[in-house]
């Protein structure tokens, strides 16, 4: 029996075929307006928080799938293809907190995060969740430093790792959060971590906090837009 479904990018095949071992696929759309190696990266066109789904609503293969599962959703309209419009939906949950670019997160998150009492942690990179990899409620890996130096002040441990070693459209320039999911207390990272010139940092810091992970493959690590759990 299939545990939960997940949106994910069909770029890779053998991410891809992985994952169909034992979760739901949802296949992430084909954004033509994007930049090439945004089209189908699943972190630009959906977050979950909590147990609210949002979906960008040009996504229409995403939508089809949940109408045919039906399973709930909120619509997120007006994202176009252009910085920061794209990055509406890219936030990372760190426990009870949401990490993201204030100014670029879509107007019905922002609402549902004030209504329930989820606190935003502004920074000033858009591509919060893409550079950001949960390890638990209140750890994360960054190579990025502005999301570092604010997460710390809002009291999260943080492992800050070197920038490179991670594969986006060919270039080493992409990010830990788009090359790794957290699924339950497992961390699946897209290519082998020990890839990675931090890895023994890395290593100990998932270690230190009682999480596992897995390597999907023996490659180097691929952003491939991280993937979005459903349910």
């Amino acid at each position: 029996m299939k545990k939960n479904t997940i949106i994910i990018s069909p770029a890779d095949s053998n991410i891809l075929s992985y994952f169909e071992k034992d979760y739901e696929i949802i296949q992430s759309d084909y954004l033509k307006d994007y930049i090439s190696y945004e089209r189908y990266h699943a972190d630009l066109q959906a977050v979950r928080i909590n147990d609210r789904l949002f979906i960008n609503d040009k996504c229409k293969i995403i939508i089809e799938k949940l109408n045919e599962s039906e399973i709930k959703y909120t619509l997120c309209e007006n994202i176009s293809a252009a910085y920061p419009d794209n990055v509406a939906l890219n936030a990372a949950l760190v426990g009870n907190n949401l990490i993201c670019n204030n100014k670029a997160l879509h107007p019905k998150v922002k609402s549902y995060c004030e209504k329930t009492g989820i606190n935003i942690i502004d920074t000033k990179q858009g591509y919060a969740n893409c550079s950001t990899l949960t390890v638990d409620d209140n750890s994360i890996i960054t190579d990025d430093k502005s999301i570092a130096r604010v997460a710390i002040k809002h009291g999260i441990d943080v492992l800050e790792i070197e920038k490179g070693d991670i594969y986006l459209d060919g270039k080493a320039e992409g990010f830990i959060g788009g090359a790794s999911a957290k699924i339950g207390d497992c961390i699946y990272f897209f290519g082998d971590i020990n890839t990675h010139r931090n890895k023994d940092e890395i290593i100990s810091f998932i270690n230190s906090k009682s999480t596992k992970f897995i390597n999907i493959s023996n490659s180097n690590l691929v952003d491939l837009g991280g993937l979005v759990i459903i349910g």
